[in-house]
């Protein structure tokens, strides 16, 4: 089977390097390079939890965990996921919070709840109000983004893909049993499939074949701010990744590749254009932040070490979208994971696979339809 896959960032990655390893030929085509920072998969640092409020993204994480770990194995990289523990904290009362327990429970993840005291004792970088609890969960951690690319595309081109960077499709043209793409240097490649995982281009690349996505572009800055005291209360096994769903916030313990700690704001941010977004964060991008971490982590000054802008692609609903066209059954869509999806990936890369060759997908995708969206009928 011949596949060509637009987007190399962690869904293509993935793809590409399970859809080889399958035997199928591969072009992998990235209109930039491989691992570059302008749209959702660049960095050193993704949450990968089990922990959710949602109970089917709880239920899918278990077979994406397998999967982590075998792109460990086959790429010989112990790191690009590492079991950390996190907590996924808030008002005692909030529903997600609740909703989350729930889920954990029903599919008998390890967890523990802990008080504000408790959580505070465990982690003493935190504060935490008197009525507010955690899920301690001990299988959270964090991957390396840009590393589980990287190794992705290691792995595909041992397995035979063709990886093309600088590559920009202009057009999609439907066959009777084929898929032809035209690239902005005029080449034409003709391929049985195609997967699109071009995250905040898919909408405009999809347009060529009057396929109209959902989804809008936000731009989403974050920061690094360095430790004003105790800078060990910030290190990996005193700090754990976190979400906080009352301020949907999140961030990362001190992990060394860059400075400082990652503290960013969940909220979806303005509707952007990927080609023309602005990429240097402002002052009120990075205000946010500090307010965030004054309260929540006195220990951390207000000097901003390292900052960027990444984007999401939020449907509706904010749930993914893994579909085919109605009249293109040999093109398959994996995209918008506003905001929540890399540590999917690996997941999606073996749910294409298995699309291309015609399997039964190893979970439940009516979740992920275009058509639960009017107009997509």
């Amino acid at each position: 089977m011949r596949v060509i896959i637009v987007g190399l960032g962690g869904v293509g990655a993935m793809a590409a390097w399970q859809i080889s390893a399958a035997g199928h030929s591969v072009v992998g085509l990235e209109q930039n390079r491989i691992d570059h920072d302008l749209g959702s998969s660049y960095g050193d640092s993704r949450i990968v939890r089990r922990v959710y409020h949602q109970p089917i993204y709880t239920r899918m994480m278990a077979t994406a965990y397998e999967l982590w770990a075998r792109l460990m194995i086959e790429s010989g990289e112990p790191d690009l996921f590492v079991q950390s523990g996190g907590i996924f904290f808030g008002p005692a009362d909030h529903p997600d919070i609740q909703s989350a327990e729930l889920a954990l429970r029903e599919s008998e993840v390890p967890f523990e709840r802990l008080d504000a005291s408790e959580t505070m004792r465990r982690f003493p970088a935190f504060r935490m109000q008197e009525n507010e609890s955690a899920l301690y969960e001990p299988s959270m951690g964090y991957a390396r983004a840009s590393n589980a690319v990287r190794a992705a595309i290691g792995l595909a081109t041992r397995c035979g893909a063709t990886i093309r960077e600088g590559a920009r499709v202009t057009s999609i043209e439907r066959k009777s049993n084929s898929v032809r793409v035209t690239l902005q240097s005029g080449d034409r490649l003709d391929a049985d499939s195609l997967l699109i995982a071009a995250g905040p281009w898919a909408r405009t690349l999809l347009e060529s074949i009057e396929v109209k996505l959902p989804v809008t572009v936000t731009r989403q800055p974050y920061v690094h701010l360095a430790p004003l005291r105790h800078p060990e209360n910030f290190e990996p096994g005193r700090f754990p990744v976190w979400i906080d769903a009352g301020a949907n916030s999140y961030g990362f313990p001190r992990l060394g590749d860059v400075g400082g700690v990652k503290v960013g704001i969940h909220d979806y941010g303005p509707a952007s254009n990927p080609d023309t977004v602005e990429r240097s964060l402002t002052e009120d991008d990075r205000e946010a932040a500090r307010a965030y971490a004054a309260r929540r982590f006195p220990d951390l000054g207000r000097a901003a070490v390292y900052e960027k802008v990444c984007l999401y692609t939020v449907t509706p609903d904010t749930d993914f979208i893994v579909d085919s066209p109605p009249a293109s059954p040999n093109i398959i869509i994996i995209s918008a994971c506003s905001g929540h999806g890399f540590k999917f990936t690996p997941l999606m890369g073996k749910i294409a696979a298995d699309m291309i060759a015609e399997m039964p997908p190893c979970c439940d995708l009516s979740h992920f339809r275009l058509n639960r969206f009017s107009g997509n009928d």
